[in-house]
């Protein structure tokens, strides 16, 4: 193979759009794939009506900052296991998604979600033959630190 799955045109389309919109929750949430580089994967969503917690100030829904974090959590894993086990073609390296599940997950919220753009970013710390662990990161558009988060994740049937 003379190039990476992660480079492959066609990987980086199939999984924009199943992140984007495939899976209902996150095209509720609005999730836009921003780099798709397994050192440094990352999302945005822009702030809407409908993901405010606190309207009378304009606050994400905690709910919604947990989400997104479980979501680049799942997009860090995801294009971990292609970088580290690479599949003969991009459809068979996103069915790795339906292999992975969330066990634990934690989030501190350090401050009001306020903002009109957010980035969530994520750092595999260990990928394991049958457990990853991930740290995630979200802030607003003016860098500001809204909340950071840990995440266990159940590889299934990987070898």
């Amino acid at each position: 193979m003379t190039q990476h799955i992660i480079d492959n045109p066609e990987f980086q389309y199939m999984l924009r759009m199943v992140m984007e919109e495939k899976i209902p929750f996150c095209q509720l949430l609005g999730i836009k794939l921003g780099e798709c580089d397994p050192e440094n994967p990352m999302i945005h969503f822009d702030m809407r009506e409908e993901l405010l917690g606190n309207f009378a100030q304009g606050m994400l829904h905690g709910g919604v900052i947990a989400s997104v974090l479980d979501s680049v959590a799942g997009f860090a894993i995801l294009l971990k296991m292609a970088k580290q086990s690479p599949k003969d073609d991009p459809l068979s390296q996103l069915k790795e998604f339906g292999n992975m599940s969330t066990i634990d997950l934690r989030i501190d919220y350090l401050q009001p979600g306020k903002g009109k753009r957010f980035t969530a970013t994520a750092e595999v710390t260990r990928l394991g033959k049958r457990v990853a662990n991930v740290l995630m990161d979200l802030r607003n558009e003016q860098g500001e630190r809204i909340a950071t988060g840990a995440a266990a994740f159940m590889l299934h049937g990987r070898a």
